[in-house]
């Protein structure tokens, strides 16, 4: 077996491992972004003394409410309004950061992962190539 072959079995293992963790990676998105639930985007108003947040949904009809903790109330800085992000049938869930941000990420790696596969299938053509 020469150099040749030895490269071109590197690379046919390389798009292997890339294509099999795309496919992982993208069913590992896909059970994250269905169990995370269904996330609004709103605007939340403190209450005067800063303890709580207000939201209201459905052109007002309903509202939410949470308690805010330490790390939330340090995180507003002394705003009143903000956007958040609540769950639909949780009341009183709901997070200043958009919830699907980790999902993107997970999206993201497994596109990385395609593009490494053919990648390496496209580079193994070249080197199998007289």
């Amino acid at each position: 077996m020469d150099g040749n072959d030895m490269f071109s079995l590197a690379l046919e293992l390389a798009s292997w491992f890339a294509f099999g963790a795309c496919v992982v990676v993208a069913v590992i998105a896909v059970i994250v972004h269905v169990t995370s639930g269904t996330w609004r985007s709103t605007n939340g108003v403190v209450d005067d003394d800063g303890a709580a947040i207000r939201w209201f949904i459905d052109g007002g009809e309903h509202s939410g409410h949470a308690e805010l903790s330490r790390e939330q109330r340090d995180w507003l800085n002394g705003r009143t309004e903000v956007e958040i992000f609540y769950r639909d049938g949780r009341p009183g869930t709901f997070r200043f950061e958009h919830p699907h941000s980790h999902v993107r990420a997970l999206w993201y790696t497994a596109l990385g992962l395609l593009v490494l596969g053919v990648a390496a299938s496209v580079a193994q053509l070249f080197v199998m190539a007289p």
